[in-house]
């Protein structure tokens, strides 16, 4: 389930931009046509033939599709044509906070995206379901996926109880991805674009989220609301508050989906967890993850500075720090982006945490290291390591580890200046890593298309 909540911060829109960028208008869109084997899972999830699947997209779908669009739509205001420098500066800020405000209640928005990737862990276990996003829900408050099944939700957790775990909180961790891909492109493309009023937009409904799921004097109220009005199993949403039902099952993880007892309307699953169901400790738990969740604040890009001089040979620089919410507990990342000509770089500490113990690990990260092909055509490489170790079985509880790791790689075939069809091959060891659906071991192949203009 998704919580609207209106940024308190509106002055950011007149932020004067202290950076290093140039005036490039570059505007990089990405297309993931295919994604396997993920896409196998969604037609068998859906159930009417392959082309039927992109009704459940992959994660990397989904999130490409919302960074494309708030991708076009910033690009296109900072070109409206308009000749009087203060008018358009004035009209490009309004018009991306107030279309900011719109598309996140409409598909492929902010919103939508958070649906899809909880959407994107159940349909991997063959849990169909529907993202109300689609209904473009104006004004509401709570939006839900449906259409979801007590007895997919059963099978889904006795299978696999990290998985279940992870799917309450995934949500979050596609709009975490968002702020990321934004962030990512405004450096290394140098756009220029006006992407942080979405980054707060984002990043304050997280974290009020998070906040509020651990309020009995809204999350139980408006639990016992929806449950006297929700007498079908259809209409329901597969959680309710996302993280309140995260703290309940990442302390039970070997308890059946079933001992929820039984809806108090008598049909069904009492599937949703008030903060009652929560002992002292597990709420307490939440509470500090919520303050933990105002270091997703800390970045210079957070307030305008896109992109830092380092010295005087060409070397630029910015940091942000995430802190995600997972199947064994939480990841605070640091981030540090690096761009010196040819040379984009991200290197990254993990710093995952269960209940008592610490599991650290590295990534490191190219983008687009181009290589000359036939003298004309470019190809592009993106290569992508992790290393480290995480707990044993996504364990809450363990103080055993395992390794982590993680092997991927990018080419991008550029045909022509604009159009770059490439290539994705990624293998990971058992784990959890932010936007990728599977915590067990994994190879994944991915096509797609990228324009540049």
């Amino acid at each position: 389930m998704k919580q609207k909540t209106l940024p308190i911060i509106v002055i950011l829109s007149s932020f004067q931009y202290v950076s290093a960028q140039t005036d490039s208008v570059n505007l990089k869109l990405d297309f993931p046509l295919f994604d396997l084997p993920y896409q196998k899972d969604a037609t068998k999830t859906v159930g009417n033939g392959f082309f039927s699947g992109y009704a459940n997209p992959s994660m990397t779908q989904s999130l490409a599709v919302t960074t494309d669009i708030y991708s076009a739509f910033h690009y296109g205001m900072k070109e409206l044509k308009i000749k009087n420098n203060v008018s358009k500066k004035l009209f490009g800020y309004a018009g991306v906070i107030l279309g900011d405000l719109l598309l996140d209640y409409c598909p492929g928005g902010n919103g939508w995206l958070h649906e899809e990737y909880h959407r994107a862990i159940m349909t991997r276990f063959g849990v169909n379901s529907f993202n109300e996003m689609n209904k473009f829900p104006l004004g509401q408050e709570l939006v839900s996926v449906n259409k979801v099944k007590d007895e997919g939700l059963e099978k889904m957790k006795s299978i696999s109880a990290p998985d279940f775990t992870r799917m309450h909180v995934a949500g979050i961790e596609g709009q975490y991805l968002l702020i990321d891909q934004l962030q990512r492109n405004n450096f290394f493309y140098e756009q220029n674009l006006f992407h942080e009023f979405q980054y707060w937009l984002n990043a304050l409904n997280s974290i009020l989220y998070v906040m509020t799921s651990a309020k009995s004097k809204e999350v139980d109220v408006e639990i016992d609301k929806m449950n006297s009005k929700e007498i079908s199993v259809a209409e329901r949403d597969f959680t309710g508050y996302d993280m309140t039902s995260w703290t309940y099952d990442l302390f039970r993880p070997d308890e059946p989906y079933q001992y929820r007892g039984v809806h108090p309307s008598g049909i069904g699953i009492d599937r949703y967890r008030k903060t009652t169901h929560l002992n002292n400790s597990e709420l307490n738990y939440l509470k500090r993850q919520g303050i933990w969740q105002l270091t997703n604040l800390l970045s210079p890009m957070m307030f305008g500075f896109r992109s830092i001089n380092i010295g005087e040979n060409g070397l630029r620089g910015n940091v942000a720090f995430r802190h995600y919410l997972t199947s064994f507990g939480t990841d605070l990342s640091l981030n540090v982006f690096l761009s010196k000509a040819k040379y984009n770089m991200v290197f990254t500490y993990h710093h995952f945490k269960n209940y008592k113990h610490l599991y650290p690990a590295i990534e490191a990260e190219f983008i687009d290291y181009s290589l000359k092909v036939n003298g004309r055509n470019k190809l592009l490489l993106s290569p992508r390591l992790i290393l480290g170790v995480q707990p044993e079985g996504q364990s809450f509880t363990t103080s055993k580890s395992e390794i982590l790791g993680l092997a991927a790689c990018r080419l991008d075939f550029g045909i022509n200046k604009m159009y770059y069809p490439y290539l994705e091959l990624s293998s990971k060891t058992k784990g959890w890593v932010a936007g990728n659906e599977y915590i067990n071991s994994n190879t994944s192949i991915k096509l797609g298309l990228s324009l540049r203009l």
